[in-house]
């Protein structure tokens, strides 16, 4: 875990200690301890702090006056209004996607759901790539520049919520709805795109917050 290479010691603790939250090596509530972190990442504590600041600002991370850091631990009402903004960005992405993908881009779609099928299943990292590479396609086939930056400024805060599905990326019910979501988009209709993704993301929202209830 150490950084070796100096001049990039500031940029590198971000990214290492980002991905370390992503990836689930830091779960919600963790503390983010500067002394213990700036050992194990090999630098002084400066960079950690300027790391910990920035993931702050980006939703990662939670300051707590007088009690440091922690990764931050969304409450339900948080996830559900994530979700709901996610449902209306993607639906009206795939709207548009069905008016103006072109059919590359679809073909695009499909391998990458082909891709997320042909798996290991037991490599959850690798499915959740995939499947995060599907929805950032399908947002990009939209060919609204204002409305990929809406979807990706929800990055870090789904990256929290993700590891509460990660096991769901091959499941019967996720490959039916990418392959209607697919489906509609070779058949130019709009009305039916946006439905299978709203469905879609319906689902996986109500998923996660029986999870988080179960964990409470």
């Amino acid at each position: 875990m150490r950084i070796e290479r100096p001049s990039l010691v500031r940029e590198a603790a971000y990214e290492r200690l980002k991905r370390a939250i992503t990836e689930g090596e830091f779960l919600p509530g963790d503390r983010l301890a500067e002394p213990e972190l700036a050992t194990r990442l090999g630098v002084s504590r400066t960079p950690v702090r300027e790391a910990i600041q920035r993931l702050a600002q980006e939703g990662l991370v939670e300051l707590l006056p007088g009690r440091g850091a922690r990764v931050k631990r969304l409450s339900p009402l948080e996830v559900a209004e994530v979700y709901e903004v996610r449902s209306a960005i993607e639906a009206e992405a795939a709207r548009l996607a069905a008016e103006r993908a072109t059919d590359a881009e679809i073909d695009a779609l499909a391998r990458l759901q082909d891709r997320i099928e042909a798996l290991d299943p037991d490599d959850l990292e690798a499915q959740t790539e995939a499947d995060l590479a599907f929805h950032a396609a399908l947002v990009e086939a939209a060919h609204n520049r204002r409305l990929g930056e809406f979807f990706h400024s929800l990055d870090a805060l789904l990256a929290l919520i993700k590891r509460y599905s990660r096991d769901q990326n091959q499941s019967p019910a996720t490959l039916a709805e990418h392959r209607s979501i697919v489906e509609a988009l070779r058949n130019r209709d709009p009305e039916a795109a946006a439905r299978a993704v709203r469905r879609h993301v319906e689902r996986f929202k109500n998923l996660v917050l029986e999870r988080i209830e179960e964990e409470a």
